[in-house]
C-alpha cells in the first residue's frame, strides 16, 4: 500500500474512533459497519490500481526470464556410439 493511501486510511479510522467516543453508543453498530464497508472498498480499489501498474512489466519480465532459461537449458546432443567394431588384424 502506498504511503499516501495508508495515511488517508489512518485518518478515516481515527475519525471513526473519535465519532464513536463522542457519539451515542446506539450508533456503534452503524459506525463499525460503515468503517468496515469503506475499508473493504478502499482496499479493493487500491489493490486493483496497484496490480495494473506492475502487471504488464511483471509479465514482460517473466516472459524474458523464461526465454533465457529455455535457451540455457536446451539439452546438449550426445554422440552416438558407433556400431562399427575395430578388429585388430595381426600378422600370421
Amino acid at each position: 500500500m502506498k504511503k499516501s493511501s495508508l495515511a488517508v486510511l489512518v485518518i478515516i479510522l481515527l475519525l471513526c474512533v473519535v465519532g464513536l467516543l463522542t457519539g451515542k453508543w446506539t450508533t456503534l453498530f452503524w459506525l463499525i459497519l460503515s468503517a468496515g464497508v469503506f475499508t473493504t472498498l478502499f482496499y479493493f480499489i487500491n489493490r486493483g490500481t496497484e496490480r495494473k501498474e506492475t502487471d504488464s512489466a511483471y509479465k514482460r519480465a517473466v516472459k524474458q526470464s523464461k526465454a533465457i532459461r529455455e535457451a540455457k537449458s536446451k539439452p546438449v546432443k550426445k554422440k552416438k556410439k558407433s556400431s562399427f567394431k575395430v578388429i585388430d588384424g595381426g600378422k600370421k
